[in-house]
């Protein structure tokens, strides 16, 4: 949770239950990536516990414990991926899935705490035993009922949601506690469980020839069959090493909106424009001349727009850094590799390292994602992404997230003293260009045009 914002008040942590005679089997297919991500943690053994946990926090005002308890359960009940488990068989993962019925909450008064860092580590604590990919419930919640009102804080494992479903679950609450949930029989359309079948007949019938092969061959050539790697030393050995955190606003709300619109000027998305300044800032610390990059984006397909799930696609990123190149010229190449990659069930992790025949170890990563777009009732300032504890010498991952307040940085490191230089270098070049982007937009926009 690095250093976010948790008030001091009375604790209480929720966890579903249910009785084990109503679990059923339940024939459809896990998705990919789920499937995957739950046969890799029963490889590592049954005494190996390593939190994978992604959360939210949010403010609900002044709520009483019962209503937060009801708005929790009517969330879960209309979900049904949230009700269900994948159990690790050979040939391939069995499912079983709880009825609406029967989910029930547990409720475990913890105590009144005066400082909120007790508080942020009671709950680390808790999602880091509480969310556990082999079991269930794999989502749990925490209030802290404060001065300022009831502060929730869901945690869940990240093998059943993305980052884009952490930016529904404060609205989807916020309605429960409205009045406004879905009702007994959960949400129309289809459901994350309905997604597996679906994506492993697209995959089975998408093409796996040289030219669909060939932009991931050829960043892996870059980096002599390994995933790219961030551009400047980290100062890490080969053995697992914690991670740390840091995070800033590159642009506020004026100054994205002109970087958006410099961004189109050079016929790219705000996502094209970011990329573009992260090439930028490459070539101005480091000798590399290309930004080589594996990009998460999300993969949802449109009628699982509303549904939580990991709809995660990875796409590999190659843009020209040259040491002079201007923001409108490299923005140009960033939106032609964007439009040259494609979203969908083939852009999972399994699918890729099996249409590779290898397997992918990320190591430099960005992420984009634009919670404007979020179906329902919109974030509030105050929402706060959360992620648990990471152990890694080589990975750098960038989260961007445009929001009507502006553009944000969250990026985790290795937590050495040569990681911290050269990524806050790093971070510091790509703010760098970003601003200059939006201000030279604002400075075009001042000239007259010509009659």
């Amino acid at each position: 949770m690095g250093d976010s914002t948790v008030p001091a008040g009375r604790l209480v942590f929720w966890t579903p239950s249910a009785p084990a005679s109503a679990w059923a089997d339940d024939p459809r297919a896990p998705a990919l990536v789920h499937e995957y991500h739950v046969r890799a943690a029963a490889a590592r053994g049954p005494g190996h516990r390593e939190p994978a946990w992604i959360g939210v926090s949010f403010g609900v005002g002044r709520t009483g414990r019962q209503r937060a308890g009801a708005a929790f359960s009517a969330w879960l009940r209309d979900h049904e991926h949230l009700r269900s488990r994948l159990v690790p068989a050979p040939g391939r993962c069995r499912r079983r899935t709880l009825p609406a019925s029967a989910v029930t909450l547990r409720q475990e008064d913890v105590g009144v705490f005066a400082d909120g860092a007790s508080v942020r580590r009671q709950i680390e604590a808790f999602f880091d035993r509480s969310t556990n990919p082999l079991g269930w419930p794999q989502v749990v919640f925490a209030t802290v009922e404060g001065e300022g009102g009831t502060t929730v804080f869901a945690g869940a494992d990240h093998g059943v949601m993305d980052g884009y479903t952490l930016a529904m679950i404060p609205g989807q609450i916020r309605d429960a506690l409205a009045g406004r949930a879905e009702g007994p029989n959960g949400p129309t359309g289809p459901t994350y469980l309905d997604f597996g079948a679906e994506e492993r007949n697209l995959t089975g019938r998408l093409p796996s020839g040289p030219e669909h092969t060939a932009p991931w061959r050829t960043l892996l050539g870059d980096t002599h069959g390994a995933t790219p790697a961030f551009p400047l030393p980290l100062g890490a050995s080969g053995a697992p090493a914690a991670q740390r955190s840091a995070y800033r606003w590159l642009l506020d709300a004026p100054a994205a909106t002109r970087f958006a619109a410099a961004s189109h000027t050079g016929g790219g998305t705000t996502a094209a424009g970011l990329l573009a300044c992260l090439a930028l800032a490459t070539a101005r610390i480091s000798d590399a001349r290309h930004l080589s990059v594996i990009s998460l984006a999300n993969a949802r397909p449109g009628k699982w727009r509303s549904a939580p799930g990991w709809f995660v696609g990875l796409h590999p990123v190659r843009i020209p850094a040259a040491p002079r190149a201007d923001f409108a010229g490299t923005v140009t190449l960033a939106a032609a590799e964007l439009r040259r990659r494609g979203p969908g069930p083939g852009s999972s992790l399994p699918h890729i390292s099996r249409m590779l025949r290898r397997e992918i170890h990320p190591r430099f990563v960005v992420s984009y994602l634009d919670v404007r777009r979020v179906p329902g009732t919109p974030p509030q300032p105050r929402d706060t992404m959360l992620r648990s504890r990471i152990h890694s010498p080589a990975e750098v991952y960038v989260w961007l997230t445009r929001s009507d307040l502006g553009v944000h940085l969250s990026v985790r490191f290795p937590d050495t003293a040569v990681a911290r230089a050269n990524v806050g270098r790093f971070v510091q070049a790509a703010a760098y260009a970003a601003t200059r982007a939006a201000d030279g937009h604002r400075a075009s926009e001042a000239v007259p045009t010509p009659a």
